[in-house]
């Protein structure tokens, strides 16, 4: 055997085929997670036992359950590469509903979004109570709860006392703050002082000015107190407290003009007799 012969025949020998890439270990490792992959996504997506079945809306009694279905209905149907409909219990955005809802039912005040697997989305709604009503005059008046949103037109001679400001002349929309919550705190807390101690309700709260709130009683006498920043309100209420309890009887309001509670060591006490008729 010649030389060249035999160095041909030793490279022909060391050649091996390739070997398929259906026998690499690699290609079905890959196959398997894509099937896993795809697996997933249909489960999460369009598996019909996670699909959403029922709703289930408790709290709600002004504002219709159906109303609420209607609204979130776009947000519950997905559109899945702009082509599948999805309703997945997993694809439920719990901000976006609860955003969507607050801002198209001003009666409602908060609202809890619950998933309960496999098929059902709960949703308990708190809506607003009435403690006053706002008017920014006699023929535009609406109700307000206990943050001073506005939510509901309301009648003048309705359940509560009216407040009024004197420097405003902007228009108000319903779901808007009409004044800093501070303000209906503070009328809040004198109402329940003058209701549980004195059996005296509160007729009208008018901001006088951004430091003034003048207070009318359903007795006719009248409440000065301060709003300003650095005010006491805890202490202006003890004042009013001790002076109708322990300075001024049941008899005597009915005399009453007004008490102004705002210096900050005492309280002017106006009467018939003292400030005249």
């Amino acid at each position: 055997m010649s030389y060249r012969k035999k160095h041909i025949k030793g490279k022909v020998q060391r050649i091996k085929p390739k070997k398929s890439i259906f026998k690499r270990l690699w290609f079905w490792i890959a196959i398997l997670f894509l099937i896993i992959i795809s697996s997933a996504f249909y489960f999460f997506l369009f598996y019909s036992g996670i699909q959403i079945k029922d709703i289930i809306i408790s709290g709600n009694q002004r504002v219709s359950s159906s109303d609420i279905e209607n609204l979130i209905s776009g947000d519950i149907n997905n559109k899945i590469l702009g082509i599948v409909d999805s309703k997945s219990i997993f694809l439920i955005n719990s901000d976006k509903l609860n955003k969507e809802i607050l801002n198209n039912f001003p009666l409602i005040e908060s609202v809890k979004v619950d998933k309960k697997l496999p098929q059902t989305l709960i949703l308990n709604i708190t809506e607003r109570k009435p403690v006053g009503v706002y008017c920014q005059d006699d023929n535009q008046c609406f109700s307000i709860d206990e943050n001073g949103i506005i939510f509901e037109p309301a009648e003048i001679n309705s359940t509560g006392f009216i407040v009024r400001q004197m420097a405003n002349d902007g228009q108000f929309y319903i779901g808007q703050l009409a004044f800093e919550k501070n303000i209906i705190d503070l009328i809040l807390k004198v109402e329940k002082s003058l209701k549980d101690n004195f059996q005296t309700d509160i007729k009208t709260a008018i901001i006088a000015s951004p430091e003034r709130l003048n207070i009318q009683t359903n007795e006719n006498w009248q409440i000065y107190l301060d709003l300003s920043p650095d005010s006491d309100i805890n202490s202006q209420i003890t004042k009013l407290n001790l002076l109708l309890t322990n300075g001024i009887s049941a008899d005597s309001r009915k005399n009453l003009r007004y008490i102004d509670l705002r210096p900050k060591d005492r309280a002017v006490v106006c009467d018939n007799e003292i400030c005249g008729q």
